[in-house]
């Protein structure tokens, strides 16, 4: 009897205990929602100090703790006319039920629909210290996330991006996310996959936040952009902060062209730059580039969507001596470049807005010099050649294989224009010093100048006019030279037509 007591006693403690825990978790299933939305509204109030707003919440506890909300809007502190820093369609929480109760709270999976986020400009946080939030997000998933980051500058657009996929790691206030995330790049269209560490967050100054990772950038069509073609692929590293961000990495198109020319070169680059993150901007650090076999090198800003949006490019490009064909074999139509040799140049290159081709608005002033010079048409080559050996008084000679010239000056290209004020142009016997223009489009030479030659005018002939000019050649030998006479070269850069102006030569002797 005294057991069967103790046994129906146990069972009332046990039925007791049970329904006391029914009881319990029924409050807590019916209260808990508003007693989680109330928290949750204190919590991300005293974290960011602004208007937080919240639609529904659902939330249920066993076996595992699950919550669904509706409609959450963050908005910045002492700006609550401008976009919200936070806007969430839709949220989704899963946690165990004892990681949830601990404190720092741990959430196993947050999915976020429809996230917005528009970040502040530099140093447009509240200037104080927020409370933490005590959850630690083991998983984040939000995919179609749109990003916005506001320019301090008014006038400026905002830079967004279409992210497809994101998700995060171990996201926590006070300590960097891990992230993976690919999305579609507007202009020029490509995808890019990024992994990496963002964070922790600096609510305060949010353009200070820390970033730091990898990136791949493929399958860019670049004919977006009037004047060009091919499609970019490039790949690197980044880190720093979300107004300073050091990127080095690499950028490789096969078939890289000019559409006023059509002529495909391979174009590589091994680049260091500095990236505004909040902003767009670019500075690029010398960038070291490779156009078929061919190196130079390019420096300076470039402010987002320069191109596309109506504002100037300026920077400065230099190259110590490299080959010239593939530069000329971009800018000219043909199978052939016009000519083959070595190229210096130290130029500026300004990019004004407007709706014409690159090629037309593109605006060089700098320095040049060619070196070993050889026109790869043989009857240009054949007028190089018989120039130089008239000038060096063996007109009888026929060899062009082995003459090379050389040209130095200052330029402007302007308009698809090339003015040179000052060109020296150098072949074995002849010195010529000329000024002029050269179109680019349609291959239009026409330069004046002098040209100081080794031989006498007699020496430049041969048979009976050899003879008759040696009487004359007193009256064009000047300064050391054997002859000194006025020069044209007019026509086209396939056909280019050399004259010596005799008759002006001797007008000048006659007023001297």
């Amino acid at each position: 009897m005294a057991l069967s007591r103790r046994v129906r006693t146990a069972l009332y403690i046990a039925l007791a205990v049970v329904l006391g825990l029914g009881i319990t978790c029924w409050v807590l299933v019916r209260h808990f929602s508003p007693i989680a939305r109330d928290y949750v509204l204190q919590a991300l109030r005293d974290r960011y100090g602004g208007e937080v707003q919240l639609g529904d919440l659902q939330i249920t506890l066993f076996p595992s703790v699950h919550a669904v909300g509706q409609n959450l809007t963050i908005r910045v502190p002492k700006r609550p006319q401008e976009k919200p820093l936070v806007e969430i369609r839709r949220f989704t929480v899963d946690a165990h039920f004892v990681g949830f109760f601990r404190s720092p709270k741990r959430i196993s999976r947050l999915r976020l629909e429809g996230l917005q986020l528009h970040i502040p400009p530099h140093s447009m946080g509240s200037g104080k210290t927020h409370a933490k939030i005590p959850f630690i997000l083991q998983e984040v998933i939000a995919n179609k996330t749109f990003l916005e980051t506001l320019p301090a500058d008014p006038s400026k657009d905002p830079l967004q991006f279409q992210i497809e996929q994101l998700t995060m790691h171990h996201v926590g206030i006070g300590r960097a996310m891990t992230f993976h995330a690919e999305l579609n790049n507007p202009k020029p269209p490509g995808f890019i996959h990024s992994d990496g560490e963002f964070g922790p967050w600096n609510q305060d100054d949010p353009a200070e936040t820390p970033v730091d990772g990898k990136y791949a950038f493929s399958n860019a069509d670049l004919s977006v952009f009037k004047s060009i073609s091919g499609i970019l692929s490039s790949s690197g590293s980044y880190t720093g902060k979300l107004n300073r961000i050091e990127v080095q990495g690499t950028t490789d198109v096969p078939d890289f062209a000019l559409t006023s020319s059509g002529n495909k070169e391979h174009l590589r680059t091994r680049f260091q730059a500095t990236v505004d993150g909040t902003n767009g901007d670019t500075n690029l650090h010398p960038v070291s580039a490779m156009l078929g076999e061919s190196v130079f090198e390019v420096s300076g800003p470039i402010e987002r969507n320069a191109l596309e949006t109506g504002k100037e490019i300026d920077l400065t490009a230099t190259t110590p001596g490299t080959g010239l064909s593939d530069f000329l074999r971009l800018a000219t139509s043909g199978n052939q470049p016009p000519m083959v040799g070595r190229i210096k140049f130290d130029t500026t290159v300004r990019i004004p807005p407007g709706e014409t081709p690159v090629i037309r608005r593109l605006d060089l002033n700098g320095r040049f010099s060619l070196t070993g010079v050889k026109f790869t048409s043989a009857d240009v080559q054949g007028k190089i050649a018989s120039l130089s050996h008239r000038a060096q008084g063996d007109p009888k000679d026929t060899d062009t294989q082995d003459v090379r010239a050389s040209f130095a000056g200052r330029f402007r290209l302007r308009s698809g224009t090339l003015t040179l004020p000052r060109l020296d142009f150098e072949v074995p016997g002849a010195k010529v010093k000329l000024d002029g223009t050269y179109a680019v489009e349609s291959g239009d030479i026409d330069f004046k100048g002098t040209a100081r030659l080794d031989a006498t005018v007699s020496q430049m002939t041969t048979g009976v006019k050899h003879v008759l000019l040696k009487a004359i050649d007193p009256l064009f030998k000047r300064d050391g030279a054997g002859t000194v006479l006025p020069i044209r070269i007019s026509g086209t850069r396939g056909d280019p037509s050399f004259k010596l102006d005799i008759g002006k030569a001797l007008t000048r002797r006659d007023e001297n």
